[in-house]
This record gives C-alpha cells, structure tokens and sequence, in this order.
C-alpha cells in the first residue's frame, strides 16, 4: 500500500520499496502468496483517492510475475484472475494483466529472474516501461536491435533469429547459441537457453559496461538452405574466416593438385563476387582470398591468373548467389560444420600437441598446428578418456 500511495512512505522511495519486497520474497518464500494476495486485493475494486494506485497495483504484480512463483495452491486461482483481467478489453488495464500473465508463466516454466533489477532497468519498470532495445551481433557483425521483456530468455532471441532467416523447426532452433562477449572478446560466455537476458546483462554491465551478445551456428546437422539472405550471409560470414585460416584443409600441401587448386580459385572468385565486386580482383586482393598455406604452393602470377578467368564466370552471378555458391562448394569439405579450439596440452601421448581440435558431427578430429591437417581422431568417449586438453575458441 505504500508502493501504491495509499499509506505514507516514510522516506521510502518507490524503488525502495520494490526491493525489500524482491528481498523479502526471496528470503521468505512462504511470503510470496501473500504478497500476491495482497496484491491482488489491492488491484480489485480499488477505491483509493489516489487516481494512480491501481495503475501502481498492476506494475508492481508485473514486476513480482517476473522473479516469484506462487504455490501450487493459489496458481490456478492467479492465474483464472489474470486470464479474467486480460480478456476483457473494456477494462482499463486488460494489456498489462495480460503481461503479467506472461511474466507467471515464463515464471513458472524457466524459474524466474535470478537478479535483482538494475536501477535503470526498475526505474523503467516502475514507470510501465516493460521492454528495451538490445543489440545482438550476428557472424560478420551483423546487427539486430530485438525488443527484449522483462521476461525475456535466450531462447526467445535465438528463436526470433531462427524466424528472420526463415528457420521455423525446433530442431534448427536447437543448432544455435547466444553467447556474451566481454573485456574485448577474453571472455566468452555461453548461455544457456533458460538464461535471462537481463539478468545477464545487469551481471555481465557490471564487470564490462561495453559487452556485447553474439549469436552463431555451433551444430550442423540440418542441411543448408540458400533462399533466404540473411541465413546465407550468416553462415558465410561464420565460415569464411575458418577457411582463411586454412582450417577446412583436406589434404597434405605435397598431395593437392590442379583440380583443387582450381577449386581453390574458384572460392577466391566467389569471395570477390561477394563483395558485388564487378571489376577484376587485384593481386594483393587474390592473396587475401586464398589461405596462405595454399598461397605459398604456386606463383603470385599463377594465382591471379586462375582466380580472373573464374571471376570472369562468376560475373553473371549476384552477391547473394555468389555467398550461396561459396557455402556449397566448402559444405563438401570433410571439416565443414565444425568448432575450431586450440589446444594447448593434452595428457594423451598419442596427440600432439599443441594441436587444433576440430568438434563436428563426426567426433573430435584433431589437425596439426601447422599445417591444420588431420593427426588424429576420437568420438566423444575417446575425448573422455584421452585426458584433459584445455581448449582456446579461435574465434568469439
């Protein structure tokens, strides 16, 4: 009743106010069906001389929907009354019964927000303010700004991204993870799909006020698809950078020859396309689309030669077409799909190391430092029992 106006704050301010109710809740669960009660009662037939009290009632039940379930005795008659508020669009607060519906049953299914609210983010809140834009960066740096809940889990985001290049299965969904990336990209962090966003990021702002959310690709069973732009520039933006590196090498230097080399061109080409570069590569611009392992194989000369007469067959194509071409040409290579970590030392004699590991559908291969070429391989148990590699992501 303070928070609502109805009785005197004694230098107490709202924000003061939620919180020991958020503390007292999480100290003394057997308070949480009472303070719904309250709630509840408060919200129903208001007839407080305060024009605002029931507007108050109503934001501080969002605000405990979202961190608090009630018991299994008072949940079907809660959530009867929200259904009640919300389907009656005549009544003056139908819209935000409704989110507080929503908040009780992301409640209910993932826990609840774990962390206490930033300031900014209850001053919103308590102002009805229940969203905010959040960046979240996609291979090659590409931006999304999603409107994100209180209630809002990683889950959620993964799956609004999935729907933006056209993935609409469960199964595609599960193939994709957000990660949290601080102190300049040293530290890395997966999340879980029941992770609150903002609770992530009310943690994560403490420590690096300039983080950011990545999302990418980390399995690879489902097959390719190329009719949406957006998924095509995705994965050949996660891709590309692998394959430079020389990661997706097939074979031994002293076994390739002209027909691969050839393909190789021909992945420079593309690359060139990609860019929607109508003139003829440079020779400085060949070197950087051919990995520099390979590079080093045949003349400067020889390289551009190759790479001009595919570019001159590729001209017909479209950027998007050209991506497209690209993803299928590397989908071939034994080492497509896969997590690239670089190990340090590794307790089983048989591996050398250090060593890069390669994590696919396959198993674990592992690829010399070097040359990235395959030194040994193992399923999962293998990995088990081999010891104890520390693993590096080459890449955020």
């Amino acid at each position: 009743m303070k928070f609502m106006g109805d009785h005197p704050p004694r230098g107490q301010t709202e924000l003061d106010i939620v919180c020991t109710i958020l503390k007292l809740c999480a100290e003394h669960e057997v308070l949480r069906d009472e303070v719904y009660c309250q709630i509840v009662k408060q919200v129903t037939g208001n007839t407080s001389s305060k024009p605002d009290s029931c507007q108050k009632g109503w934001r501080l039940l969002y605000i405990l929907t979202a961190y608090y379930k009630c018991s299994e005795v008072l949940r079907p008659f809660l959530l009867a009354f929200l259904q009640g508020a919300s389907g009656r669009p005549e009544l003056p607060f139908h819209g935000i019964s409704k989110a507080c519906e929503q908040n009780l049953r992301k409640t209910l299914q993932f826990g609840g927000r774990s962390l206490f609210p930033s300031s900014m983010e209850l001053k919103a809140m308590v102002a009805g303010r229940s969203a905010k834009r959040q960046l979240f960066l996609l291979p090659g740096g590409i931006e999304r700004h999603l409107k994100i809940k209180t209630c809002s889990v990683a889950q959620d985001v993964i799956e609004e991204l999935c729907c933006e290049m056209g993935l609409q299965r469960p199964e595609a969904f599960d193939e994709y993870i957000l990660f949290v990336v601080a102190d300049r990209g040293q530290n890395v962090r997966p999340l879980t799909r029941r992770e609150y966003i903002l609770d992530v990021a009310t943690e994560t702002e403490r420590l690096d006020a300039s983080y950011t959310f990545w999302c990418r690709r980390v399995v690879w069973s489902q097959p390719l698809k190329f009719d949406n732009e957006l998924y095509v520039t995705v994965h050949y933006n996660q891709v590309l950078p692998d394959y430079l590196k020389g990661l997706f090498a097939v074979l031994p230097p002293s076994r390739l020859g002209e027909q691969h080399f050839q393909q190789v061109a021909k992945l420079a080409a593309l690359q060139h396309r990609a860019k929607d570069g109508h003139r003829l590569p440079t020779a400085r611009e060949v070197q950087d689309y051919v990995p520099p392992q390979l590079f080093h194989l045949l003349t400067a000369q020889s390289w551009l030669h190759m790479v001009t007469q595919h570019t001159q067959q590729a001209q017909a194509l479209s950027a998007h077409q050209a991506r497209a071409q690209f993803l299928g040409l590397l989908s071939a290579y034994p080492m497509f799909g896969s997590s690239f970590f670089y190990i340090q030392s590794c307790s089983n004699n048989a591996i050398a190391s250090p060593c890069i590991l390669a994590v696919n559908q396959n198993g674990l291969n592992f690829l010399s430092k070097d040359t990235h070429v395959g030194v040994g391989f193992g399923g999962g148990g293998d990995a088990d029992r081999g010891g104890s590699p520390r693993p590096h992501p080459l890449q955020p």
